[in-house]
């Protein structure tokens, strides 16, 4: 950053604008982004809370238990590790969705009703609200109330001056003392309701009755009045018809309904879910709350623009107010819809507090943001991209409008530009406290075995809302157009995109985390198709490679977005490319309407100094670069070539070719990103990431060099064969190289920046120490102690990178030398705890209840018939008689098949004991039908004593089974 002068700065210190000067219009608010956010959250959670409450009040409690059952008899248990269920899952989905389907009440006809009646009862209270509040008994027509005739051409003024393009029609409610007045009404047909009070003070305080009315005359003109009728008629509806049901009903199931065993198992859920509804409550009134208190401030200033008096204001600010206890008055102000008057009256000579990044509605709208993610969790799978675009839209919408308002704010009045990580802690907060709070993350258990794992969805919000404030700033010093809605919106929809990947990989994979890390080194090469252990000097590298495989970038589809983390690159370089292409002179022609014609003259808010150089920045790029190839180069040679013998080996070896040069890409990335980040003073985030793309970029074209020449380079080649060129192939590779290089090469590179920048500040702090204490003896060049002040910043980052790097490679090493040989048998890691003795006798009993038991009997009846039919054959005394009891057997023996097949299709016994009993009985009862179809076949004395001993193992091991259910209290009674 160039240093600018003292006489510079002077000079732009006298040219700054006073505060009352900045024109609160310059940018949109984001208020409407944040009606919509209440909005999608009210629908989305009437669509999951009707037919709950729907299915609670109308289903049969008996297939409701049954189907509940199912759950258990699969062996999930809603307590225990969900990747443990997971496991369960996969093994006994098709008998689930049977379960299930067998089970299932269907009540979408219902719920579709209820809810179109909320809708339109919603919709009705919206339409009656202002006949209700015009009504005869409290309010009268304008003409009745002034009958000096006075009234009306001053109200016409008004309006007049106001501009509003719908005169509103003006009514009186003659019974309230106050002076005050409220806007309210649809948008064809507004009103404003003038109080008596402020009617009677009309001819002695004019100036007041003048401000009253500008002030709601500013409500119609902004258009806020019908969004916000509307939020309430929909919150009225919803809290009445839909809310206090669904509450009614979810404590009916924690406290009432059902068996204590069942509501036992289902608590935690059930508790999270109703904590979810008090949520919805908090953020909605909150967040209304908090919207409405702008729109006052805003209604202020349109009126005192207007020509209204600030006496009004200075009376009621100098009115005594309840005071008491600081933190007390604060909580009690977050909750009213107007705010005080002292900030009103403040608000109208500096309007700081429409630019100030305030903690409690980011941290609503992330705690809004989760409640709605769950409440969209219903969506098909297919459904995850939108889902990610919505949420990440949404979040970063919020976020980052405040944020290009609070930047400009900061650059138009002298201060000091706020950072966007604060933003992303307080989004990430709250998102983190929805996921605690609900059963997002915990699901059924009281909070999720690592919660450790939400920080990184923290860690992503706080990367794309710094970004979004440092792009800010260096945009407002590019940007030369009338308005700044092209380069807010550029600057919005490139991190909302990048936030949609992550939450995209979030919502598909990376949830799984909350639970713990569920994935073997074997069982992930297992499930790429490469078993068996690597080769010993390939080892470690595998498993860093395996471990690759499951972040952000395995999927390479566009619908992944994996190209978003590219515009994190292009976006802040287009800012650094306008004015290196077209340089100009003078104030930015938007910068006209950021300031009032009282404002004073401009300012120079878009100085090349708060920028870095685009040759720098170009330069560290071809530098990351060159280190990428060379660490290319390296990795190419260490990979040595799969001899004839090393067959098993060819799999991984392949795996290690792909991604290794991932790694290295990744890697050559973040150190770009961490060394310019040091030696750079503003906007560390984008000059980093902007390097790193371009080091990205020269080191994935450098990789495609050398696998389509692969075979031609000697030492670096990877594949045995003649030279050639292959650009098709490595091109198919290339796709896999940029998907991992967008997203998480990207996620590094910023976390790398933050780290890169906190070395430069420790540099800069080590620079100003050794300054004082040289100069003492010789005060050194300037550009000497630039070049060494930078030259401290980029060892400092050497030094930290090559501790985590050692850090890294030390845990890596030893993990590997102690980790035993596992055969890959499942992805995922099974080892959990053993299940209490309650779940076992719970699960036990839902696998007999909901068909295990009428397997049995199955079992039972069908070998009864057998021994009839058997018995038949041998008292059959002709052979007439004989042909019919053979083919009487023949329908047995199918009978006997046909209940076995269809036993071989239902759960396996959650309990190890029970399986090993289960799956004996099924052996057991294959061989019987299969002798008793040998004997139908070859009727004999042989085949008749093979079918007698194979329906004797088959009935004693039915009656183990039988036994066994009945010790664990799995079924009433031991069989007679």
């Amino acid at each position: 950053m160039t240093p600018r002068s003292p006489a510079a700065t002077e000079s732009g210190a006298q040219r700054r604008p006073d505060p009352a000067g900045v024109d609160e219009r310059v940018l949109a608010a984001g208020t409407t982004l944040r009606f919509v956010l209440l909005l999608l959250l009210l629908a989305a959670a009437g669509a999951t809370m009707v037919p709950r409450v729907v299915r609670h009040l109308l289903a049969s409690p008996q297939l409701a238990d049954k189907e509940a059952g199912c759950w258990l008899a699969a062996g999930i248990d809603t307590g225990g590790p969900l990747n443990a269920s997971y496991v369960q899952f996969t093994r006994n989905a098709a008998a689930f969705k049977a379960c299930t389907a067998r089970y299932q009440q269907d009540f979408d006809g219902v719920s579709l009703a209820v809810g179109a009646g909320a809708v339109a009862v919603a919709v009705a209270v919206y339409w009656l609200l202002p006949v209700w509040r015009t009504r005869r008994s409290r309010v009268a027509p304008l003409d009745a109330m002034d009958v000096h005739g006075g009234l009306r051409p001053l109200l016409d003024d008004l309006v007049n001056v106001a501009g509003v393009t719908r005169p509103p029609r003006f009514v009186v409610d003659p019974a309230a003392p106050t002076v005050s007045a409220v806007a309210f009404g649809r948008r064809r047909g507004p009103t404003i309701r003038l109080d008596g009070g402020l009617v009677a003070t009309c001819d002695t305080h004019r100036e007041q009755f003048r401000a009253v009315v500008l002030h709601e005359l500013a409500h119609l003109r902004a258009g806020d009045t019908p969004v916000t009728y509307a939020t309430v008629a929909l919150w009225r509806g919803f809290l009445v018809l839909v809310l206090l049901p669904w509450a009614a009903v979810g404590v009916d199931i924690l406290l009432v309904a059902g068996t204590p065993g069942v509501r036992g198992q289902f608590a935690p859920f059930n508790t999270h879910e109703l904590v979810l509804g008090c949520a919805i409550v908090l953020a909605v009134h909150l967040t209304r709350a908090g919207i409405l208190r702008h729109r006052e401030i805003y209604a202020d200033l349109m009126a005192v623009r207007w020509g209204a008096s600030g006496e009004l204001w200075e009376a009621y600010a100098r009115q005594p107010s309840w005071a008491g206890p600081r933190p007390l008055t604060g909580f009690v102000e977050l909750w009213r819809s107007h705010p005080s008057w002292a900030l009103r009256r403040a608000s109208l000579t500096d309007p700081r507090a429409l630019f100030a990044l305030e903690r409690l509605p980011l941290f609503l709208t992330g705690l809004a943001t989760d409640v709605l993610v769950w409440h969209l969790g219903s969506l098909p799978d297919a459904s995850v991209p939108v889902r990610a675009v919505l949420v990440a839209g949404l979040v970063v919408g919020v976020g980052g409008v405040a944020l290009w308002r609070a930047v400009l704010y900061a650059r138009l009045t002298g201060r000091p530009v706020p950072s966007g990580a604060p933003v992303g802690l307080w989004l990430g907060a709250g998102l983190v406290v929805g996921e605690l709070a609900g059963p997002g993350a915990a699901y059924n258990h009281w909070l999720p075995p690592h919660p450790e794992a939400l920080l990184i969805l923290v860690a992503a919000l706080v990367l794309v809302m710094a970004w979004t404030a440092q792009n800010a700033a260096w945009w407002l010093g590019s940007w030369r157009g009338r308005s700044l809605g092209p380069a807010m919106l550029l600057g919005l929809a490139a991190p909302a995109l990048a936030l949609a990947s992550v939450l995209s990989w979030w919502y598909g994979d990376g949830q799984v985390l909350t639970d713990g890390w569920p994935y073997t080194t074997a069982g992930l090469l297992g499930s790429y198709g490469l078993p068996g252990l690597p080769p010993a000097h390939i080892g470690p590298l595998l498993e860093v490679v395996a471990v690759v495989g499951v972040l952000p970038g395995t999927d390479a589809s566009v619908e992944s977005f994996w190209w978003a983390g590219v515009l994190l690159w292009l976006v802040p370089l287009l800012a650094l490319l306008g004015p290196a292409l077209r340089p100009s002179s003078g104030p930015p022609k938007w910068l006209a309407g950021a300031l009032s014609q009282t404002a004073g003259p401009s300012v120079p808010v878009g100085d090349a100094g708060n920028r870095p150089s685009l040759g720098r920045l170009l330069a560290a790029g071809l530098a990351g670069g060159l280190v990428c190839w060379a660490g290319l180069a390296l990795a190419r040679s260490r990979l040595h070539r799969p001899g004839p013998a090393a067959v098993g080996t060819t799999g991984p070896f392949q795996l290690t070719q792909l991604m290794g040069p991932v790694l290295v890409i990744c890697c050559a990335m973040a150190l770009t990103a961490a060394v310019v980040a040091a030696v750079t003073d503003t906007g560390r985030l984008p000059a980093g990431l902007v390097a790193a793309g371009c080091a990205a970029l020269l080191g994935a074209g450098g990789n495609w060099l050398l696998m389509a020449a692969d075979g031609c380079l000697g030492p670096l080649d990877t594949v045995a064969g003649g030279c050639g060129w292959h650009p098709w192939a490595a091109g198919r590779l290339l796709r896999i190289e940029l998907a991992y290089t967008g997203s998480l090469g990207t996620l590094l590179a910023g976390a790398a920046a933050f780290v890169g920048g906190g070395a430069g500040v420790l540099g800069r702090r080590l620079g100003r120490a050794g300054r004082r204490r040289s100069a003492a003896r010789v005060r050194p060049r300037r550009s000497r102690r630039r070049v060494w002040e930078r030259g401290v910043r980029v060892a400092a980052v050497v030094v930290v990178a090559a501790g985590i790097g050692t850090t890294v490679f030390a845990v890596q090493a030893s993990g590997s030398a102690a980790r035993p040989s596992r055969s890959p048998e499942l992805m995922l890691d099974q080892s959990t705890p053993a299940p209490s003795a309650a779940l076992v006798r719970l699960e036990g009993q839902a696998w007999a209840a909901v068909g295990g038991l009428d397997h049995l009997n199955a079992f039972m009846s069908a070998q009864r018939g057998y021994t009839a039919a058997s018995k038949a054959v041998g008292n059959s005394t002709s052979e007439a008689g004989f042909a019919t009891a053979m083919g009487r057997l023949s329908t047995r023996c199918a009978a006997l098949d046909r209940v076995t097949r269809s036993a071989r299709g239902y759960f396996t016994v959650p309990e190890p004991t029970g399986q090993r009993m289960w799956s004996d009985l099924l052996t057991r009862q294959r061989e019987f039908a299969a002798a008793c179809r040998e004997l139908t076949k070859r009727p004999g004395a042989g085949t008749a004593e093979a079918a007698t001993t194979a329906r004797q193992n088959a009935v004693d091991a039915t009656d183990a089974m039988i036994y066994w259910l009945a010790e664990t209290g799995a079924i009433r009674q031991k069989p007679a």
